[in-house]
């Protein structure tokens, strides 16, 4: 270790034997000045592969001006995102959790079902946290296994936590019954499948303490079942990519456009005009009038946001598939979302293919129902980060004409036979450099090699699910197992 150099590993506090899987620690190191520390050699495998990308682009844009095709231009956009979300989580994104750790209340607030088998290691990783004053909410929402049993035995165990029960009504109606039931000024919110790690809520309160405008922040993500099959492996590549380099970018303008459920925290004041909104959906569906006097608006809101944004806001409080997305676009309106890459949670993906694509059909849905609240808004933003939003959420809707234009207008209509190649080609080559740097970021990392192919099915078969997203988009889903 240098003198101008602090090497800090963040490693999970529950031993791996207690586990339902043990997972790879991760070992990504921040040097003094908050930068995610790599070597030299990683530095000139980014300037050659950020090279041998422009030249592809050049050589896309090139065949786009001789054909003079609206499709082709469009599909020069998917790559040059990707190359501008590199080139800004490579060059500018520092870790805002430093300073002085505050001594405010944190409440966690865990909503849970059916989750008998794992609670034990999350409860047990929230108690081993090197904050000190927190309170812990777990609400059981009508789970109909042994949870509730699990659960009375951690009462015993730790005096500050708390168990609330309730009849099933989703997840967002769970953590808006955890919040009112809690007192702490800073919110954190955990999935029932996540386990953190021991200093994931001291480097959020740092982060909170050292910029006032900070009202939500997002940790690190990584596979809890990493090595259980191909396809974890693919998703522990794919996860590295969308916390470590997106959200990276997205941090760097205080405009993180989703703070993860697995691991959020928000200030409380930064979220508390948008629960009422779930309490509101909530008593709609069981018609209790005293539930619905919390649905007002405050009026520094209404202001703030358009009209269409408003009702957008009210549909988005109704659906459990984009309660973190809808927290983190409320957040956005008057605050900075910022993602901490110190603050570490493991979390469980879906083991089989059936369960990942209901997850990512899901997720898509409430990517369309936030981004269409945000785009009322949005666009007061910083511009380069407001032309990154709105140039991906445009991209999600055509993306399947582009892919069809390329692998086969392009091919057997026009007759231009390099135009695919070199996509594929391209796409390969974001997949290969994006898991080196998870390689170069994180020394321990196994599973980087799969990045090129999980780059390949995101890009040719995940933008497919665009149709039942919005086939089923009026369909409430909490669960993806």
């Amino acid at each position: 270790m240098t003198a101008a150099t602090l090497e800090i590993e963040f490693e999970s506090d529950v031993a791996p034997s207690k586990k339902k899987h043990a997972p790879s620690l991760c070992t990504q190191r921040m040097s003094e000045d908050r930068r995610i520390i790599v070597s030299r050699k990683a530095w000139v495998v980014r300037a050659v592969a950020f090279a041998g990308m422009t030249v592809l682009l050049a050589y896309n844009l090139h065949i786009a001006l001789t054909l003079n095709d609206p499709l082709i231009y469009y599909s020069i956009l998917i790559p040059l995102h990707t190359i501008a979300i590199f080139f800004f989580g490579w060059l500018f994104f520092r870790d805002k959790a430093y300073g002085k750790v505050p001594d405010d209340l944190v409440s966690v607030i865990i909503p849970i079902y059916n989750q008998e088998a794992l609670i034990t290691d999350v409860i047990d990783a929230v108690f081993a946290s090197t904050y000190p004053n927190i309170e812990v909410v777990a609400v059981n929402d009508g789970s109909t296994d042994d949870t509730r049993t699990v659960l009375d035995a951690l009462t015993m165990e730790y005096p500050n936590f708390k168990v609330i029960d309730r009849p099933n009504g989703g997840k967002r109606a769970a953590i808006a019954t955890g919040f009112y039931a809690s007192q702490g000024k800073v919110i954190v919110l955990i999935d029932s499948d996540s386990v953190i790690d021991e200093y994931a809520i001291e480097e959020f309160m740092k982060t909170f303490g050292a910029d006032p405008h900070v009202g939500g922040v997002v940790g690190n993500g990584k596979v809890l079942n990493a090595n259980s099959n191909v396809l974890t492996k693919l998703q522990d590549a794919w996860y590295d990519y969308a916390f470590n380099i997106q959200k990276t970018t997205e941090s760097i303008f205080g405009t993180v456009l989703c703070c993860s459920g697995c691991l959020a925290a928000y200030r409380r004041e930064a979220i508390a005009p948008y629960i009422p909104f779930w309490a509101y959906a909530e008593a709609q569906k069981r018609d209790d009038g005293a539930l619905a006097t919390h649905a007002m608006a405050p009026p520094r809101l209404k202001s703030k946001i358009p009209l269409l944004s408003q009702k957008l806001m009210k549909s988005m409080a109704s659906y459990d598939d984009s309660e973190d997305r809808g927290l983190t676009a409320n957040t956005l309106i008057e605050w900075a979302t910022v993602y901490v890459p110190t603050a570490v949670v493991y979390t469980e993906v879906p083991e089989n293919l059936r369960s990942y694509f209901r997850q990512q059909t899901r997720w898509k849905k409430g990517y369309i129902r936030s981004n269409l609240f945000v785009s009322g808004f949005f666009w007061k933003k910083n511009p380069i980060v407001s032309t990154i939003f709105y140039t991906e959420f445009i991209t999600n809707f055509i993306a399947p004409f582009i892919i069809f234009s390329i692998l086969f207008y392009a091919l057997f209509i026009l007759q231009q036979y390099l135009l695919p190649l070199t996509y594929i080609a391209g796409q390969l080559l974001i997949g290969l450099v994006a898991g080196l740097d998870y390689r170069f970021r994180d020394p321990t990392a196994k599973n980087w090699k799969y990045n090129p192919l999980m780059t390949l099915c995101a890009s040719l078969v995940l933008p497919w699910l665009i149709f039942p997203a919005l086939g089923t988009y009026k369909k409430n889903h909490w669960l993806t197992r």
